[in-house]
């Protein structure tokens, strides 16, 4: 059912929406960003519900902070154990939570669709917002697609959730998140065989042109460096400005080949984990209606918002890096931010005192974007690392769909991703999209000879996931257990 358009608001709504109690605010996603805003917004006596698709509230960064599977959590770090305050104080706040709480609808009116325990279940909110968080860019080399090779992201998701691990992995790639995994795995006395390192030389000279930004958090700089020292200290093999990468094998993973020094390298692995950066998770604003743009800087299309976080569509707001990348502390910056402007508008906080109350957080929201420049200049992915151009590379890992093909769509006349899509079937799989969306984007801009903005994304619509008839038939509606503040005063 996931590529249908379905019209849920009328199951009840039109008849009944006189009598539908409305939250406050609906929060989709308890990362940073989301469980910040529920703090703010409960403390303010809005009547406030977060749904999280995960089993416990954290995002990725903190995910199982305050019920890790490891003996000794505070081997993942300073900035992983940081997360136990504000998850506990999420915890404690009056914020209704919901987790394993699968958000796939948002309707015009405010309506919110959602599985949980295999019911589907509907809420109303005055207002939302979205903090859906960040996923892994794709990163489309030859032999990406096999069996052995898997995100670096999902190599700390299984750490982080089960405390598993994989014997002698080879990571590949760049930027900070992929030199923050290779320490955790050696703190847990892994070895890692090596250390693929894509960073382009040219990148560090570019990247000086941001030295300002990268200035105004010297304490950042200082990780990464003590990061890079604690990988050579150990001594992990490190290629450094690797190219022409390529992982060989039939039905499973067994080398990967690249050039690096003016050398050609292979090295035999069956465990490879590939990181190019994050970008924002946007199923959920594009299925919205939410208007986006493609950004330069950070390479991705992301939400058009202003300085609060406010969308093109009226009662949604969105916040972290489901918004553009900012980084944890970011994020819960962003999820305050959007939370006193809900605040306001709903009648909760006097505007008056609106940007008062939020001149701290958005100064230090412009120091963190600062160093953020800072870091996309130095970490910019390859444009061979983003846009593949061997016939044979797999783009669309869900269909199988690869790069020959799409060509042959294109000359076919599927000169849009949407067009595309239906003659290829690229972006029809159960990830609605989410793995190739942006390398399709891109690919159709090179072969059309214009800018990413003017090619634009796969169209999305609800149910934004896979759906079975037995659940969409048990169907209970949730309504706040105490009566809503806004109700107090109109919304403004």
């Amino acid at each position: 059912m996931a590529n249908h358009s379905v019209k849920p608001d009328n199951f009840y709504h039109a008849a009944t929406e006189a009598a539908v109690k409305s939250y406050d605010i609906a929060i989709i996603g308890a990362g940073p960003a989301g469980m910040s805003a529920a703090i703010t917004a409960s403390k303010a006596g809005a009547s406030v519900v977060v749904l999280d698709d995960k089993a416990l509230p954290g995002g990725q960064i903190y995910r199982n902070v305050t019920q890790s599977p490891l003996r000794d959590p505070a081997l993942l770090g300073p900035d992983y154990l940081k997360g136990q305050t504000l998850v506990e104080a999420y915890q404690q706040c009056s914020a209704e939570k919901l987790q394993q709480a699968s958000v796939w609808h948002l309707g015009d009116n405010g309506e919110v669709l959602f599985s949980r325990e295999q019911t589907t279940h509907s809420l109303h909110a005055r207002e939302i917002i979205l903090s859906c968080g960040a996923m892994e860019r794709p990163f489309p080399i030859p032999g990406w697609h096999l069996p052995g090779v898997m995100s670096a992201g999902s190599a700390q998701v299984m750490l982080k959730s089960d405390a598993l691990v994989c014997d002698q992995p080879v990571f590949v790639g760049s930027g900070p998140l992929l030199y923050l995994i290779v320490a955790q795995y050696l703190r847990l006395g892994i070895k890692v065989k090596a250390l693929i390192d894509t960073t382009p030389k040219q990148n560090y000279l570019q990247a000086a042109t941001e030295i300002t930004g990268a200035l105004s958090a010297p304490g950042m700089i200082g990780k990464g460096i003590s990061l890079l020292n604690e990988i050579r200290q150990a001594g992990v093999a490190h290629y450094r400005y690797a190219r022409e990468l390529r992982i060989e094998g039939e039905n499973q993973a067994e080398a990967i080949s690249f050039s690096s020094g003016g050398q050609s390298h292979r090295i035999d692995a069956g465990h490879i984990f590939l990181h190019q950066g994050v970008i924002p998770n946007l199923n959920i604003s594009r299925a919205a209606g939410v208007d986006h743009h493609w950004c330069p800087q950070q390479l991705c299309w992301k939400p058009t918002l202003n300085h609060w976080g406010q969308s093109s569509v009226d009662n949604i707001a969105v916040a972290g890096d489901g918004s553009g990348i900012v980084g944890a502390d970011g994020a819960a910056l962003m999820g305050r931010l959007a939370a006193l402007q809900q605040l306001a508008r709903l009648n909760l906080i006097p505007r008056g005192q609106l940007q008062q109350q939020a001149a701290a957080d958005q100064r230090q929201l412009d120091r963190l974007n600062r160093f953020r420049r800072f870091i996309d200049r130095l970490y910019r992915p390859l444009d061979a690392h983003r846009i593949p151009d061997e016939p044979d590379t797999v783009v669309c890992r869900c269909e199988e769909r690869t790069v020959a093909q799409l060509q042959a769509g294109f000359a076919q006349g599927g000169n849009g991703p949407q067009e595309l899509k239906g003659l290829t079937r690229c972006g029809m799989g159960p990830c609605q999209g989410r793995q190739c969306g942006h390398t399709v984007s891109e690919l159709l801009a090179k072969w059309r000879g214009e800018p990413v903005d003017k090619v634009g994304y796969y169209r999305l619509r609800s149910p934004m996931r896979l759906l079975n008839l037995t659940e969409l038939s048990h169907f209970t509606r949730l309504e706040p257990a105490t009566h809503p503040a806004a109700d107090k005063g109109d919304k403004a």
